[in-house]
Formats: C-alpha cells, structure tokens, sequence
C-alpha cells in the first residue's frame, strides 16, 4: 500500500495487558503510518501521557490493577488530558462495559477479536473529528483575538466557517448520544425497548438529510449520474465510516447484502481496486 507523507501523522497510545492484542493493533495501525507506543497496564499508560502527546488512546477495559474504566475517569478529570479521544477495547458480550464507557468519556469502542476494518475506521473517523473540533477552536481563536484590522467580509466568512462547523459537530455529538442510548435499550428485550430502538434508527437517518448532506448527494449525483436515492444514502453512512454490521442495522438488512451493494457503487464510483471507498467519500470535495 502506497503511504501519503504528506498527511499529519497521527500519535496513537494502545493500552492492553495481552501482547498479542498489542501486537495486533500495532500491526494494524503501523500499516497505515500512526505512530504507535504501548503499555500493558493503566498505572504505565498515566506515566505515558504526561511524557508524550497522543492523538487518540485505545484502551481495554478489563487490566489486572488499575482497570480502563478508572485510567479513563483519571484523563477525562484532568484538564490537560480530557480532550483526548478515548476509544475502548471490550468483548462482545460486555454490553453494560460499553455504556459506562461512554458515560465516562469514552468517544467509542472496538469489540475484541477486532478486524482491521472495524479497528481503522474507529481510529479514521475520532481522529477526523477531533480535527474539526480543533480547527473550531481555531476560527473561536481569531474571532475572539484584536480583528481591529479585520474587514467585515472576513469576518463574515470566519463567522459562517465557524457555524458551519459547530451545526457538523452537533450532529456528531447527537449521533453519538444517541447511539449510546441504543447500546443501553439493546439490554432491554422487552417490546417497549424495541420501539425505541426503530425510533432511534429513523432519529440517526435523519441526521444524513440535512442540508449538507443534500449538497454532498447532489455533487455526487452531478458527477456520477448512475447513482440511485439508495446508493447515495449508502454513500452517506460510508462518509461517516459506518462498518458493514452497523448499516445493516439501520437500513434492516444483512450484513452481506450491505457488502454486495458497497461492490456495485464501487463501480460505480470508478475506484480503483486498491481505493477505500471510506477514505474516498470522507475526502469528497463539492
């Protein structure tokens, strides 16, 4: 694979008392050039932090000692580290894990035995918003500063780039609370859960028509003409770096019906063989 160094490259803590999960990880993350250091218990990853500037942490939930749970509630108190996305390493059947993570700080979590895919575009899609969290409290900055020299139409622009980016990072924040609170009513089998879920599955599709997404579906539209209303609200999940599990759960299919349509606009989208289709819409320009 063919690495662009001409992309920021990011800092990437991974904390797991097994090596192989280390190793896994690493391995994973190192093909697509993060820099990566380890530790295999909490005590080790607070030393870490206050000696290097990680850009994302995978941490795993279940250490002998200090456990995930308390090493995230340490760096979420502490002003110099609580902006720091912090994405959880747990099994599949530890579902009140995941809710409390999330309750503590935690931007996600990664199900272990974790496939690359899965693990990249977590990691892809934290580091990409927390990119435009800190080019908000970059436009905050020069508005904020002495614009005595400023003329109107610049800070006009300045003003719209900023509202433009707090309306893209509300809706992330609600896709994620609401996200959280489907984990929570997955616990419950009672038929009242279910109602809420398929409320909040339609809350969540309604997040990818708004404006934005409207321009984004019209771009790609103009210039890929063969695109249909489905293959464009699939385009819209991979933008936001949905895996396959997830869009079968929102759009109630499975999760190989979902790779076999991933294929055709793939097509149809003229990728080469080698071309992620993820990195391809999250980078779509209009």
């Amino acid at each position: 694979m063919k690495i662009d160094k001409s992309k920021k490259r990011y800092t990437i803590l991974i904390v797991d008392d097994i090596p192989k999960n280390v190793e896994l990880a690493a391995n994973i993350l190192q093909a697509e050039n993060y820099n990566i250091t380890f530790t295999t218990s909490g005590e080790a990853a607070l030393k870490k932090v206050n000696e290097i500037d990680f850009d994302l942490i995978l941490l795993d939930v279940m250490m002998p000692g200090m456990d995930g749970f308390e090493v995230c509630r340490i760096l979420k108190s502490d002003p110099k580290f609580k902006e720091i996305p912090i994405i959880f390493l747990t099994a599949k059947s530890e579902t009140e894990n995941i809710v409390l993570g999330f309750e503590l700080g935690a931007v996600d979590y990664v199900t272990k035995p974790f496939s690359a895919e899965e693990l990249l575009a977590r990691v892809k899609n934290h580091l990409s918003i927390r990119e435009k969290i800190l080019e908000k409290d970059n436009l905050e900055k020069q508005l904020s500063d002495d614009t005595s020299t400023m003329d109107n139409s610049t800070r006009q622009q300045l003003e719209t780039q900023l509202n433009e980016k707090k309306e893209e990072l509300n809706q992330i924040n609600l896709f994620y609370d609401l996200r959280s609170q489907m984990d929570k009513l997955l616990q419950d089998k009672t038929p009242i859960a279910r109602m809420e879920i398929k409320h909040i599955k339609e809350m969540i599709s309604n997040l990818f028509i708004d404006k934005s997404s409207q321009e984004f579906h019209k771009a790609l539209k103009a210039e890929f003409p063969k695109l249909t209303f489905d293959d464009l609200r699939l385009c819209s999940y991979l933008k936001h770096r949905f895996l396959n599990v997830e869009i079968a759960e929102f759009l109630e299919t499975s999760p190989e019906a979902v790779y076999t349509r991933k294929s055709r606009l793939r097509q149809k989208l003229n990728l080469e063989k080698n071309q992620d289709i993820n990195d391809f819409l999250s980078n779509y320009t209009y």
